[in-house]
């Protein structure tokens, strides 16, 4: 489907018009700008990298990818002659069509047809093989088979006990946060429609799952009753308080919890967007189901009901769902050099936090805390 007549009316409408010479760039590749084009007369040469990769000639539309998704732009425009051309802003253009409902509907079709067919070429490709491979390097890292969770596994700490309950007490600073890490991921992402994909994680954290989620939850031994509009932190405590934490002892969190959380928080809310999306979803999500596989055989030890520990084999099984939520949305951010560096910046952050907070916890469980002895105490 191209765009009808009634919708380049209207992006006529709502644009202002110019013109360049051959050589110009009209959009560099890379650049934050929403800016759509329609191109009036002459032609246009689309480069990646700096290699042609496509040309566009009068009475077509450029821009679009960018224009939709609000994020940098994956490619340059480079007049191949004199060209005349009308220029809109995403404001202006919204507007206009919201006269005209079935411009506005001929624009929206054929916009997502353009931008399936983007990400079915070969770049669509690439981006799919650089996630997968940086996914990869994710399930692979320490942070996610780190020595601390190897020895839970398999029962070979020197107080197995003493380790879960000190697990379970420090754990609780950062996991109880989760739905504070995932308003803030919301909060930084442009697409409504990225938003609604990831409040629909935020609703399954507090309690709330789709028929399909608690059929599958059933085969693997989770009843209902369990996790049923119980939201997360709440089944985390209740694995506290079976692991024999002190309910007075989860008030306080130790200084190196709040160091993680803070740290981790950085990380979402300070950088660039997809660096947000590769800590909360590459980093972390993107590993959740691999590393709480090692608490699994861990809790036998606790000889209590499965229902007092179903946090844990809930987040191996639902994460996966929130995994391709957050997957679907890096899409978008990996088509550029720029997006996919900060991804991965993103996901080695998280997990060298992470890897980190696992070093203190495996010395503690090595020693029964008295490794932190040297360390400053708060009066």
């Amino acid at each position: 489907m191209g765009f009808s007549k009634s919708a380049i009316q209207a992006i006529q409408k709502a644009g202002t018009p110019g013109e360049v010479s051959a050589g110009d760039l009209l959009i560099e590749e890379g650049v934050f700008d929403e800016t759509l084009y329609y191109l009036e007369s002459g032609k246009v040469e689309i480069l990646r990298g700096g290699e042609v990769v496509d040309t566009i000639s009068s009475g077509d539309v450029f821009g679009e990818v960018a224009f939709v998704e609000k994020r940098p732009r994956t490619a340059s425009v480079r007049a191949m002659e004199s060209c005349s051309f009308v220029a809109v802003q995403r404001q202006d253009l919204l507007r206009s069509l919201a006269e005209d409902s079935e411009a506005l509907f001929n624009f929206v079709h054929a916009i997502e047809e353009r931008r399936n067919a983007h990400m079915e070429s070969h770049d669509g490709q690439e981006v799919d093989a650089f996630l997968e491979g940086v996914a990869t390097e994710a399930t692979s890292h320490r942070a996610v088979h780190h020595p601390y969770l190897l020895a839970l596994r398999d029962r070979s700490l020197p107080d197995m006990k003493w380790a879960l309950a000190d697990f379970a007490r420090q754990y609780l600073g950062y996991s109880s946060h989760f739905p504070r890490y995932l308003t803030t991921v919301i909060g930084r992402l442009e697409v409504p429609e990225h938003r609604s994909a990831l409040m629909e994680n935020l609703t399954e954290e507090s309690g709330i799952y789709e028929s399909e989620e608690m059929e599958e939850l059933a085969e693997i031994g989770v009843e209902q009753e369990w996790i049923d509009g119980i939201p997360h932190p709440v089944l985390f405590r209740r694995f506290c308080l079976a692991a024999g934490v002190d309910q007075e002892s989860l008030s306080e969190d130790a200084v190196e919890v709040v160091c993680w959380r803070e740290m981790f928080l950085g990380v979402l809310s300070g950088g660039s967007t997809a660096e947000a999306l590769g800590a909360l979803g590459l980093g972390t999500e993107n590993v959740v189901s691999t590393m709480y596989q090692h608490f699994l055989p861990a809790l036998e030890v606790l000889e209590v009901p499965p229902s007092e520990t179903v946090f844990f084999p809930l987040h191996a099984a639902v994460d996966d769902h929130h995994q391709e939520t957050l997957m679907e949305i890096s899409k978008h951010y990996a088509a550029t050099s720029e997006g996919r560096r900060d991804l991965l910046k993103g996901m080695r952050k998280a997990l060298t936090l992470r890897a980190g907070f696992w070093d203190w916890l495996h010395a503690r469980a090595l020693t029964k805390g008295q490794s932190d002895e040297g360390a400053t105490q708060l009066l």
